[in-house]
């Protein structure tokens, strides 16, 4: 792969955008020179840049995380059987991927209310400042970051728990905590944690109401979208609540470690043929799996995968 293609592949001139706004551009380009091409050359790359970005948010808005604690006043934390879903089109204009992953929701969570959030009833449950409402419709703020304000928004009022509209379901043995706990998500843990910037998947979250961490996590991008008209960093709202689960260590302490690498075991594996005894233990390990509706034609018509198994 000639240097023109590995450009284009880690993102061209969108990516270099990124890297600029957060202070990594020139950290970037040296270690790529440093470094070489190789796989673990860019990972090792993007792991740079990404500390380098979250290092400058940090101190950016440092003054916003102290004004919170300044203001913060302890609020009634209540559970939910709530499963939050979003497509803002609607289920009917949604993959068929999608739709087989909510349905796997929905028949391996029979007590719990699954709500799908579309444009058509979004107002009926939340509501955004009017800057926010603003970008988005300018397209300054695109649909997958305002599903990032949108989950922080449901699980502070309502709580329950966040699935993103590519999270398939696969048994209904799901543990308590993942509904019932402060605060629950899939993280990076270590020894794999090491080297990383930020901690968390925000595929699924789940919460009580009025959490701490989720909530000056919003305050503080919101904060970032009154004063920007576009993305410092694809991986915001990660980048803010990793600082926060940093100056919150406590808080973070109390959430129950399920690692964040076996719910994408699935997607890696997904047009390799199927495996019974593989299929099986990957499901003893996680009920949910992170996947995409972002798929090669051509393999989604290779048999005997697990794709046509799960999905066919």
């Amino acid at each position: 792969m000639n240097l023109k293609e590995i450009f284009k592949k880690q993102g061209g001139m969108k990516l270099l955008g990124q890297y600029w706004k957060g202070g990594a551009l020139f950290t970037g380009v040296g270690e790529f020179f440093l470094l070489g091409k190789s796989r673990t050359a860019l990972e090792i790359l993007r792991l740079s840049a990404t500390l380098k970005t979250k290092q400058k948010l940090e101190k950016k808005y440092r003054w916003k995380f102290e004004e919170f604690d300044r203001n913060y006043v302890e609020k009634e934390h209540k559970s939910s059987n709530k499963i939050w879903i979003c497509w803002f089109q609607g289920l009917e204009e949604a993959p068929e991927i999608v739709k087989k992953c909510y349905q796997s929701v929905l028949a391996n969570n029979p007590d719990k209310e699954v709500i799908l959030i579309s444009y058509d009833n979004l107002e009926e449950y939340v509501h955004f400042p009017d800057y926010i409402l603003e970008k988005w419709k300018k397209g300054q703020i695109t649909n997958t970051h305002m599903t990032d304000l949108l989950r922080l928004e449901l699980l502070i009022k309502y709580g329950g728990m966040w699935l993103d509209a590519t999270v398939y379901c696969s048994s209904p043995n799901i543990p308590d905590y993942f509904f019932d706990s402060e605060l629950f998500f899939y993280q990076c843990l270590k020894p794999g944690r090491d080297g990383h910037a930020t901690y968390m998947s925000s595929w699924l979250i789940s919460a009580k109401t009025n959490n701490r961490l989720l909530m000056v996590t919003r305050e503080v991008c919101y904060e970032y979208w009154k004063r920007n008209s576009s993305m410092m960093d694809y991986f915001l709202l990660h980048d803010f609540m990793s600082i926060a689960l940093e100056r919150y260590f406590d808080d973070w302490k109390k959430i129950v470690p399920r690692d964040n690498a076996t719910p994408h075991e699935l997607l890696l594996r997904l047009f390799e043929q199927y495996d019974e005894v593989i299929w099986e233990a990957i499901r003893e390990q996680t009920p949910f799996h992170k996947l995409t509706y972002k798929f090669n034609c051509e393999d989604t018509e290779k048999i005997d995968t697990y794709y046509k198994y799960l999905f066919g």
